[in-house]
């Protein structure tokens, strides 16, 4: 018996496929016309149809279809290639619309899926913009649209394809900024493991400052004084440690420069020996940054030696770039006196210059230099002393800290690692300084002066509101309410342009975080620190537009470099006792730099 003929499942077995009845005229046109040029065009709404059989109902959709000018996936599926060209080539078209345009296709089509992304820059040098590179910020605050420079690109994109990498720079060149794009695409890259990719520095301000930890706590070696066999078994001895090395894929070390030679040899081979892989780091990605120009590797009576020396170095980095491009500092002039200085060769011109920067500056608006020192203690004893001369009542704000993190010792030297303090102790008139990115004008660095404080949940000053100051009410306008008791700072806060931005300052918060998420520490404090004074390590990084800086003072190889180049412009910097013998570079950081690469 022959099998039952098949049945088309669209259910138009008995229906002849001639669509051109349903094809819309002049006259069955769905959009009433008039002559009038100011009429509005309008669709009638059909009828009420009684319930139609699936026949029935499968015409009225083709029909519906075609006056919508619509091919739908199932008129195309059902239909031939000849059916649906014709259908196409009677499509009605107005002569008023103009010829659209041929779809432009991305330059790759490996890009991630784009990403709201979020990032500071103070310079005002122009920057070629990201082409569909639109990338998640996950460093604290909130803030403006960013975008890299072709040689920034062309580093970023290397890393998105998986190589190892090496980039340095001259300060100012957006190491840093480049290093968050990174951090940011990728952790999109590897969204489904959140602990694929580790964040690390060589210091633990510099790890807070990226939102990561010490290469040390990453890798769990403590102080990793022992040979690297034995630290490996100490490793496999900690659940997390261990279990970070086998889920990590990314590994990003930032600040480079003082991570010594040595131990760069060691973890890459206790990642080799936990991984069981002969591969440096056990096959994981590595990306470093950092300038060796700056702080070097701190050791105690023994001879240093750079990461770039280690055994392991070209082994397991394949490629080398240096950042040319300076968005930091405006001045060209600034900025070849810097060169000159990072390889310790300053010209004649470059050293009367620096010398002239001894004179006084007078800031009309009240804000004055902020003061770096190499020592912590001369930083306390300046600020100290401002502070004392400022007449009126004091306000202590005390830090609210967290973190799953036991280990009393350990924890301290964590959280003394951010930059907000224990105890937050200010005046009406103290000098402080933001650090924290909270948009494209409030930024890490940016100095201001105390006027008042203000109670947020009471009724809010017309300029408060004006210049930043949170309304109290839903609807945006200042409302009365019971008063909380608790007592936030308003700070007039200069502007990179110039003039003055009020705004009410409320906690912010800092953390530890590993790989998966937990949290080793945190701490909850206003993002403000008094600003006479700063130390030149924990400037690293920093932009700060009024530098003061004694040479007299300063006594390790890079420590003039770090704290001169932090000035954004020669007009905003004073130098003391500048002396040529104390700009110095060491000879194998100069010898190693001039093989770097560039981008073209």
């Amino acid at each position: 018996m022959p099998p039952p003929p098949k049945q088309s499942i669209s259910g138009l077995r008995s229906i002849k496929r001639d669509f051109s009845s349903f094809l819309p005229s002049a006259s069955q046109d769905s959009v009433i016309s008039s002559s009038d040029p100011n009429a509005i065009p309008w669709t009638p709404t059909p009828p009420k149809q009684s319930k139609l059989s699936g026949a029935e109902q499968r015409l009225r959709d083709i029909e519906e279809a075609l006056k919508g000018n619509l091919v739908s996936s199932e008129i195309a599926l059902a239909s031939s290639q000849t059916s649906r060209s014709t259908m196409l080539q009677k499509r009605p078209s107005s002569s008023q619309d103009p010829p659209a345009k041929r779809r432009q296709l991305p330059s790759s089509w490996n890009d991630p899926e784009p990403i709201q992304r979020s990032a500071y820059f103070s310079s005002s040098s122009t920057r070629t913009p990201v082409v569909n590179k639109t990338l998640t910020n996950n460093a604290p605050g909130r803030t403006a649209p960013i975008s890299l420079s072709q040689e920034q690109q062309h580093i970023l994109q290397l890393v998105r394809e998986g190589q190892n990498i090496f980039y340095t720079g001259s300060a100012g060149t957006g190491k840093s900024v480049l290093l968050r794009e990174i951090i940011a695409i990728m952790r999109a890259k590897h969204s489904r493991s959140p602990d694929a990719v580790a964040v690390t520095a060589s210091t633990g301000i510099a790890a807070c400052n990226i939102g990561g930890m010490t290469i040390h706590s990453f890798s769990g070696i403590g102080l990793g004084l022992e040979s690297a066999e034995v630290l490996a078994n100490k490793v496999r001895k900690n659940k997390k440690a261990s279990a970070r090395w086998a889920r990590t894929q990314v590994l990003i070390i930032d600040e480079i420069s003082m991570v010594e030679g040595e131990l760069f040899d060691k973890i890459a081979h206790i990642g080799s020996i936990l991984r069981k892989r002969p591969e440096p780091f056990g096959g994981i990605q590595v990306v470093v940054t950092g300038d060796f120009f700056q702080l070097p590797p701190v050791t105690k009576g023994q001879k240093a030696t750079f990461a770039f020396e280690a055994e392991m170095w070209r082994k397991t980095i394949k490629k080398t770039f240096n950042l040319t491009q300076v968005f930091r500092q405006r001045d060209p002039e600034f900025v070849d006196m810097l060169n000159e200085m990072r390889f310790g060769k300053l010209t004649p011109g470059s050293i009367a210059r620096f010398r002239s920067l001894a004179r006084d500056i007078v800031y009309e608006d009240g804000l004055g230099a902020t003061e770096l020192f190499p020592l912590r203690e001369d930083v306390e004893r300046s600020n100290t002393a401002r502070m004392r001369v400022i007449q009126g009542e004091t306000r202590s704000f005390t830090a609210l800290d967290g973190g799953t993190l036991t280990d009393e010792t350990q924890r301290e030297k964590m959280l003394n690692n951010f930059m907000a303090p224990k105890t937050l102790t200010l005046k009406i008139g103290a000098q402080v300084m933001l650090i924290k990115n909270i948009d494209d004008t409030l930024v890490n660095g940016s100095m201001g002066k105390i006027v008042k404080f203000i109670d947020p949940s009471a009724s809010l000053e017309e300029d408060d509101i004006a210049y930043g100051g949170k309304p109290s009410s839903k609807n945006g306008k200042a409302g009365k309410k019971q008063s909380s008791g608790v007592m936030w700072p308003v700070v007039d806060f200069l502007q990179p342009g110039g003039g003055l931005r009020r705004v009410t300052v409320q906690p912010e918060s800092w953390k530890v975080e590993l790989p998966n998420g937990e949290v080793q520490v945190s701490r909850t404090q206003l993002p403000l620190i008094l600003a006479w004074a700063m130390s030149i390590h924990k400037s690293q990084g920093q932009t700060l537009e009024r530098v003061k800086v004694d040479l007299a003072k300063v006594f390790e190889k890079g420590q003039a470099y770090v704290a001169l180049s932090r000035a954004t412009c020669l007009d905003g910097l004073q130098v003391l006792h500048f002396d040529p013998a104390r700009v110095n570079a060491h000879p194998k950081v100069v010898d190693w730099t001039r093989t770097l690469a560039t981008v073209s």
